[in-house]
C-alpha cells in the first residue's frame, strides 16, 4: 500500500524536473535572440508551449530564472568542454616529458591539436550557437548585472583551465597568462563566427590562427 504514492511522488517530481528544464531552454534561446531586457516570463512561457502561471511557479521572479538559464548554458558547455580537451589531453600524455622537447614531437602535436581544436570550434560555431550567444552575453552583462559576475567568473574558470593545462606541459612560465590569450583567441574565433552560414566559414584561415597560436606556445616556429 505505500509503494503507490511513493511511485507517484517519484513520476510528478520527473515531470517537474521536465517542465523545469523545458522552462530554463526556452530562456537561454530567449536570450540568445533578446537579450536579458526581452527575457520576460511570458516569452519564455510562450516559447516553450505552456501556461505563463508554470513559469512564475517554478522561478520566484524573472531575475531567478535568467540567473539559472544562465547557470544551465555555463554546465552544458563546460561538459562539451572537458570532453573536448581530454582526447586532447590524451594524445600529450601519450609521450613523456623527454618526447615534448624534441622539436619533431612539437610539430606533430601542434598539427594534432590544431586539427582538434579547429573542428571543436567548427562544431560549436555550427551547433551551439544559442549557447555561444549567451556565453557572451552572460560576460558582457556583468559590467550592469554585478550579480552575474561569480557565475561569469566560474564560467571563464571552467572554459581557461584546460588552456592552463595544456602551458604546464611545456613548461612555460606564467602559464595563465598564456591560457588567458589562448581563450581570447578562442572565443573571439567563436564570436566572430556567430553570424556566419556554415559553408562561408573560412576553415583555412581560422587552422592558420590556431596552428601559430599553438605553436607559439608549445615553442616552435611554423
Amino acid at each position: 500500500m505505500d509503494e503507490l504514492p511513493k511511485k507517484t511522488t517519484v513520476k510528478r517530481r520527473s515531470k517537474g524536473e521536465q517542465t523545469r528544464k523545458k522552462i530554463l531552454t526556452s530562456a537561454i534561446a530567449i536570450l540568445a535572440g533578446n537579450g536579458i531586457k526581452g527575457t520576460t516570463h511570458r516569452a519564455v512561457a510562450k516559447h516553450a508551449n505552456i501556461q505563463l502561471s508554470l513559469t512564475t511557479y517554478y522561478f520566484k521572479d524573472i531575475q531567478d530564472l535568467i540567473h539559472q538559464a544562465f547557470q544551465l548554458n555555463y554546465e552544458q558547455i563546460k561538459s562539451q568542454v572537458n570532453e573536448a580537451w581530454q582526447y586532447a589531453f590524451t594524445i600529450i600524455e601519450s609521450f613523456d616529458k623527454k618526447s615534448l622537447r624534441k622539436i619533431a614531437t612539437k610539430v606533430e602535436l601542434c598539427e594534432q591539436l590544431t586539427k582538434i581544436s579547429v573542428k571543436y570550434l567548427h562544431s560549436q560555431i555550427c551547433h551551439q550557437p544559442v549557447a555561444l550567444a549567451v556565453e557572451q552575453l552572460l560576460f558582457t552583462e556583468i559590467q550592469i548585472t554585478p550579480e552575474l559576475r561569480k557565475l561569469a567568473d566560474e564560467h571563464k574558470k571552467a572554459l581557461i583551465t584546460p588552456f592552463i593545462q595544456i602551458a604546464k606541459y611545456f613548461n612555460k612560465i606564467d602559464p595563465e597568462i598564456y591560457a588567458d590569450i589562448m581563450l581570447t583567441i578562442f572565443t573571439q574565433l567563436e564570436y566572430r563566427h556567430l553570424s556566419e552560414k556554415a559553408e562561408n566559414i573560412n576553415l583555412e584561415e581560422m587552422k592558420k590562427i590556431i596552428r601559430k597560436m599553438i605553436a607559439w606556445v608549445i615553442g616552435i616556429k611554423v
